[in-house]
């Protein structure tokens, strides 16, 4: 499946049958000696397969966790070119990394190793809800260097050790690692409606920032209906203190396992999109997130799809208070959501 298509390359998803074939690019091309292993980088020693599919494991490959890492397929004239990932999305500093290498010294020159960061940074921020995105190359590596500056990226002023610190990036693998970001303006907080689509707005609550775990969703559509279920196998232990303060007391009590609360949802959002394509809203990342997590895949049901609205926090307090809505409920937060976007005519 293309998921970003440019002047020169477009992005597909990677396939299991592509990971031996990506390996092969890193450690067996006449561009290796440019990537890893000695003489030029010692300290970096090409991987083994085992070592390779450790780092990038099978879910990058068929998409079944795609908020811990996803591979993509670079293609230039009908070929295969590259290899290009992205690591764990961080929602909590709304960054990931990404990580790109072409397939030989024949395609480079072209300009498709820095269309190809630039549509896959433009993709994720569409399809995961984050807004900043790193390369970590050797300074070293001269090609890479450029290849990243022409699409936008840029070395942080900040001192590498407290930036790694502050968004929880992994240990450096080159001795003259460079931190080089590309940080995109937030979608507007609006909602700009299209005859003949139904909006959905949605939320949910979850165990903490740092390591969430599904606790409930709540929906409301502009055709009127709502939507909302509870989880029942989450662990209790893993809710922060906030959660524990301000979500958990209202709760109903009634959850239901991922692939029970899964059906009912894609059963109602069936509904929906019978009559018109349907168009989920939210405010966060997070929230897309939620729906990968309860559907267990990372392809929203046929005629679904998601945008984001980042209003902001006191905005939804305003509209709670207005409306006499309980804040950090996953219904009452969507409720929150539509009459921020749509005004009165929405509650």
């Amino acid at each position: 499946m293309i998921v970003a298509s440019g002047a020169k390359v477009r992005l597909r998803r990677a396939e299991p049958a592509d990971c031996e074939r990506a390996y092969g690019w890193l450690v067996c091309s006449d561009l290796t000696p440019d990537i890893a292993g000695p003489p030029l980088y010692p300290e970096v020693p090409l991987p083994t397969f085992e070592a390779f599919c450790a780092q990038y494991p099978a879910f990058y490959f068929d998409g079944s966790r795609p908020f811990e890492g996803r591979a993509l397929i670079i293609e230039a004239g009908g070929a295969s070119v590259g290899f290009l990932a992205h690591g764990r999305v961080c929602l909590l500093h709304e960054v990931t990394q990404i990580d790109l290498w072409l397939n030989g010294r024949a395609v480079c020159g072209r300009g498709y190793g820095s269309e190809a960061l630039r549509l896959a940074s433009e993709w994720m921020q569409g399809a995961y809800g984050i807004d900043r995105f790193v390369v970590r190359p050797s300074r070293r590596n001269v090609r890479a260097l450029r290849a990243a500056r022409r699409a936008g990226f840029r070395e942080t002023d900040l001192p590498p050790a407290q930036v790694m610190r502050e968004l929880q990036l992994a240990a450096a693998r080159y001795s003259d690692e460079v931190l080089l970001f590309r940080a995109l303006p937030p979608p507007p907080a609006r909602l700009i409606q299209q005859v003949g689509r139904v909006y959905v707005f949605i939320d949910s609550e979850f165990t903490s920032l740092v390591a969430p775990r599904l606790i409930s969703l709540g929906a409301v559509s502009s055709d009127g209906a709502a939507f909302y279920c509870e989880l029942s196998d989450w662990p209790r232990e893993a809710a922060s203190e906030f959660v524990r303060a301000r979500v958990l007391p209202q709760l109903h009590g009634e959850g239901l396992p991922h692939p029970d609360a899964a059906e009912r949802f894609a059963r109602w959002l069936a509904e929906r999109s019978r009559r018109a394509a349907v168009t989920l809203v939210s405010d966060s990342g997070f929230d897309r997130w939620a729906l990968a997590d309860l559907f267990e895949r990372e392809d929203l049901p046929p005629g679904v799809a998601w945008i984001r609205a980042p209003v902001p926090p006191e905005e939804l307090d305003a509209q709670a208070q207005a409306l006499h809505l309980r804040r950090y409920h996953a219904l009452d937060d969507a409720y929150a959501l539509m009459h921020a976007l749509l005004g009165p005519a929405g509650h």
